[in-house]
């Protein structure tokens, strides 16, 4: 008899784990499922994913394994989140409250950019227009209709009422060494952008990028507005533009740093070696710095196997 199939780990987990720089360095099958290795710098943890869709994570304690056991606490309002939406034809909820979405791009890509973008609605029209454009999770849109419905968007609401953050790698780099990590640099990101959008709106709503988003944001949150911090965060108007305003730049910028490079920058963070071995060997180790995250532990892959991938070259 044929032994089943690996029970995969869930779409929307694997999305996470991309933008958070995990890695699956090992799996083996366990009874009902499948165990998988994962790894990030110098952590590692067990997740067990199991064929009723119910997962359970091991390891020691860890950022990595609060991270995991963040998002499978998460799941419940999530599966809320989600039979909302589709109530509603996967279009975020209309609130004409005065509002401030803020979210990112490129946290978890290997090459690339870091981008937080902010979008301000001051007006119930605006926000019905935004609903009319089929504003949603950015993940939900095709590359190749992301620029368009980005215009749409920007047309919309009005270039003062947006802000966009761009960070390329040499500048992401410095930046999280500053910070110390990535979540309190995206902390300090929107912050920012807080600082430039928060006038004239009653509520800034955050996708939760991490479990003590609330704590990084709290002191920069004007008198008298209300923070909202929470998964899926996108079935918020504000936020589905603010995902789709950051998405467009993140490609627009990974455009420029394929042309830099010669070839297509791959996005994610699983099967991107090869790409990084390709930059070492046309541009050295100063260009990997250029175009890729290279604090994620991608790159000792990439640089422990470039000098073998020359071999026999003269």
């Amino acid at each position: 008899m044929n032994p089943a199939p690996p029970t995969g780990v869930p779409a929307r987990l694997r999305q996470l784990l991309d933008r958070e720089g995990v890695e699956i360095a090992g799996s083996r099958a366990i009874d009902h499922g499948t165990q998988y290795d994962l790894v990030r710098d110098d952590e590692t943890a067990k997740l067990n994913v199991y064929s009723t869709g119910n997962i359970s994570t091991g390891g020691r304690a860890s950022k990595l394994r609060a991270l995991l056991e963040d998002w499978r606490t998460s799941q419940t309002g999530a599966a809320a989140t989600r039979a909302s939406m589709a109530r509603t034809g996967s279009r975020p909820v209309l609130d004409v409250t005065p509002r401030l979405g803020v979210d990112e791009a490129g946290k978890g890509d290997y090459f690339g950019p870091l981008v937080v973008a902010g979008v301000r609605i001051t007006h119930a029209e605006t926000a019905k227009k935004l609903q009319q454009i089929g504003v949603r999770d950015s993940k939900e849109i095709m590359a190749s209709g992301i620029h368009r419905i980005s215009a749409r968007v920007l047309e919309a609401v009005g270039r003062n009422n947006v802000h966009v953050i761009s960070l390329p790698p040499r500048e992401y780099e410095s930046r999280r060494d500053a910070a110390g990590n990535v979540n309190r640099l995206l902390g300090e990101l929107d912050a920012e952008i807080m600082g430039e959008l928060a006038r004239e709106v009653e509520v800034v709503v955050v996708d939760q990028f991490a479990g003590s988003t609330r704590s990084y944001l709290e002191p920069s949150v004007p008198e008298g507005v209300r923070l909202e911090v929470r998964p899926r965060a996108e079935d918020d108007a504000a936020v589905a533009a603010a995902s789709i305003v950051a998405r467009a730049r993140q490609l627009r910028e990974m455009e420029r740093l394929s042309e830099r490079v010669g070839f297509g920058l791959p996005l994610g963070a699983t099967h991107v070696v090869e790409a990084g071995r390709r930059v070492v060997r046309e541009l050295g180790e100063e260009g990997l710095g250029e175009v890729a995250k290279i604090h994620f532990a991608t790159t000792l892959r990439v640089l422990g196997t470039a000098e073998q991938s020359d071999g026999g070259n003269p």
